[in-house]
């Protein structure tokens, strides 16, 4: 009886125990699925980019090393995106400055330049469109006359500028080789004497007169119409200058001697023998006439307007000769046309 007891007992002890470890096990197996559920949180992308975003406002001191650095580094790419910025920005004024410092050193140049090659230019002595250029230059009053004044002025220059003065005309010699060739003994008489006797005028040559008349007439009317009347027509060659060239306009009266303004041809147009034989006739007359509308009926501002447009008299009066259907053009070049306002400029000068 004790052992059917004993025996009893010893199966529940057991059957106990052995219940109790497996309520035991199951019950440790849940504890360590929830610990791990709650350990590794799911976090959706909004709640992370508003925690990230919130962390920008953060005290800095409340947060972890980690965190500490990686907001550090964000402030640190922030600071390093706004210096390149302004850097790009500095370099780029800075390009700017020295370009525009660069265009300027290039204008000057340029400047420069031109004014060499005005010093530098062949003058005649005495009267001539081509020396007002230079006289501007120099800051002499624009008379349009080489003399003494203006070579004094000329040379000047030069020697400041250590330029060759080998293109100075000297007026002496000029006025001795005019006088020499103009002059003879046997018609010095005769031209004191009857001043109107245009045969006895230094430089004239005769026998083509019909030819330049028939040239005058030839005029387009709008330009021989704006001719004051008292012009005369010369066939010779202008006895001022040490050459003969193709024509000339005097309004004023030079002489072989240098004198101004009491010969007898003082508002005259020369063509030359030389000029005729050009074939260019009818081209000189519209340039020379053009001269002659120019320095006694145009005012002076008008004149500068006409400089401004094309840099001096003589290219204005060879683009009169284009403006006027011509073509050869001993300063601008045979055949070259004229712009729009250059024509306009015209149009008003003639309607």
């Amino acid at each position: 009886m004790k052992k059917l007891v004993f025996t009893a007992l010893s199966i529940t002890f057991i059957l106990g125990l052995t219940i109790f470890l497996l309520t035991s096990n199951e019950e440790n197996q849940t504890d360590s699925i929830s610990v791990t559920v709650e350990e590794i949180p799911t976090v959706s992308d909004g709640q992370e980019s508003e925690e990230k975003t919130s962390l920008s406002g953060t005290d800095l001191s409340d947060l972890n090393e980690t965190t500490l650095n990686i907001e550090l580094i964000r402030l640190k790419r922030i600071d390093l995106i706004e210096l390149a910025g302004g850097t790009i920005t500095l370099n780029i004024e800075e390009v700017r400055a020295s370009h525009l410092e660069r265009v300027a050193a290039f204008q000057e140049r340029v400047v420069l330049a031109q004014e060499v090659n005005v010093l530098l230019g062949s003058y005649p002595w005495g009267p001539s469109t081509a020396v007002e250029e230079l006289q501007s230059l120099l800051g002499l009053v624009v008379d349009g006359v080489y003399g003494e004044g203006t070579r004094a002025a000329h040379l000047s220059e030069l020697e400041i500028r250590k330029l060759a003065v080998d293109n100075v005309p000297n007026g002496a010699q000029l006025m001795n080789v005019s006088s020499s060739i103009n002059n003879s003994p046997e018609t010095g008489d005769c031209f004191e004497e009857t001043p109107e006797l245009r045969s006895c005028w230094p430089g004239h040559e005769g026998g083509n007169e019909t030819i330049i008349q028939n040239a005058f007439d030839a005029l387009p009317l709008a330009l021989r119409n704006r001719i004051p009347s008292d012009f005369i027509l010369v066939n010779g060659c202008h006895p001022f200058s040490d050459r003969c060239p193709y024509g000339v306009m005097d309004s004023r009266g030079w002489g072989s001697d240098g004198r101004c303004c009491d010969m007898p041809w003082g508002r005259s147009i020369w063509i030359s023998n030389r000029g005729i034989n050009s074939g260019h006739l009818n081209d000189i007359m519209i340039h020379e006439a053009f001269h002659a509308v120019e320095y006694t009926t145009l005012s002076s501002d008008m004149r500068d307007r006409i400089s401004s447009e094309f840099s001096d008299s003589e290219r204005a009066a060879d683009g009169a000769v284009a403006y006027f259907g011509g073509n050869w053009q001993h300063y601008r070049g045979s055949g070259t046309g004229i712009s729009d306002s250059q024509s306009a400029l015209f149009d008003e000068i003639f309607n």
